[in-house]
């Protein structure tokens, strides 16, 4: 998600023994590698599609197993009041690194990732856009994932964060704001409240049902595509015919979107006719001699095939939404 800031931490701050207690627990078996096979990355999950030990970041989001025997890390999941998505335990082996990348698919174009940091060491360094951190254990931050961003571990050990993921309410980006305003005006961050650990207390975690529906609908994908449009003419290095020949096209690609969506909506029996738009418009871009970059570095048709049209109808999902509309 875009931000105003590279980073910004949040006035909250958790009980990292605690935390690295229940951390404990887990015996290497429980851990999975990145999706991307990136080396020394690894994570447990806590949150989940359908609580089980998966990658998936659509669907019906529920508490794993291992999420369900730390008492504390659910109250703190609890604490921020938001609705969550996936969440996990993600780790980096010692002499390792997330490799640099710009977080592009859908889900991240409204999500943001909060980061608490619970085995960690003053070698681990976050790299995001032009700025550096080193997040100290139990302190809370929040990154701009539309930057090219990397991780470095420069130690020997292991670091650990607990990651949540949430689009946010207006509560909580109204503290973001908040919290950047102190920032600039006071040039440090405001003093942070201590989560405390209190054994029994209930926590009543909210979890994402309706992240991303069957096929997107004619104004969300006017969104997306207004979004890389802007982000492609006010990047000066492009060629403007370059730029106008691109939006042209998607534009019209958001105008057949919503002609075959006006006939089928959700429909079973509209898919193959989405799937065919998809193929066709995917095609056309393909064979397009050239392409403009984002002001991230980003090339724009990388960026609507990861967030456009890769989100754009979710079969799966669709088994999802229509059982919970029957329950």
């Amino acid at each position: 998600m875009k931000m105003d800031s590279e980073f910004i931490k949040l006035p909250i701050k958790f009980d990292v023994e605690k935390l690295v207690q229940e951390l404990n627990q887990f015996e290497e078996q429980s851990w999975q590698p990145h999706p991307g096979k990136h080396k020394g990355n690894s994570a447990l999950p806590l949150i989940s599609y359908r609580g089980q030990d998966n990658d998936d970041f659509s669907g019906q989001m529920e508490e794993t197993p291992h999420l369900q025997k730390c008492e504390y890390i659910r109250q703190v999941c609890a604490s921020f009041g938001e609705v969550l998505g996936r969440s996990r335990f993600m780790r980096l082996a010692g002499k390792s690194e997330v490799p640099i990348h710009v977080d592009a698919i859908y889900h991240w174009h409204r999500h943001v990732r909060i980061h608490i940091p619970v085995v960690t060491n003053d070698k681990v360094i976050f790299h995001c856009g032009n700025q550096t951190v080193n997040m100290k254990a139990g302190e809370c931050w929040l990154f701009d994932s539309w930057r090219n961003h990397k991780v470095v571990n420069h130690s020997d050990e292991t670091r650990v964060h607990l990651v949540i993921d949430t689009a946010g309410s207006g509560r909580f980006w109204e503290l973001v704001d908040n919290t950047f305003k102190y920032c600039q005006e006071n040039n440090s961050y405001p003093p942070s409240k201590l989560i405390e650990y209190t054994p029994g207390k209930p926590a009543d975690i909210l979890l994402e049902k309706y992240n991303i529906t069957p096929v997107l609908s004619p104004g969300e994908v006017e969104g997306l595509v207004d979004d890389i449009i802007d982000d492609m003419q006010t990047n000066p290095v492009n060629q403007v015919s370059h730029v106008d020949a691109l939006a042209k096209l998607m534009r019209r690609f958001c105008q057949d979107w919503r002609a075959v969506f006006s006939l089928f909506g959700y429909e079973q029996k509209g898919m193959q006719q989405y799937a065919m738009l998809l193929k066709n418009y995917r095609a056309t871009l393909i064979r397009t001699p050239f392409d403009v970059q984002l002001k991230n570095g980003q090339a724009s048709k990388t960026i609507i095939f990861a967030r456009v049209f890769s989100a754009a109808i979710s079969p799966v999902v669709r088994q999802d939404f229509e059982k919970a509309l029957r329950n």
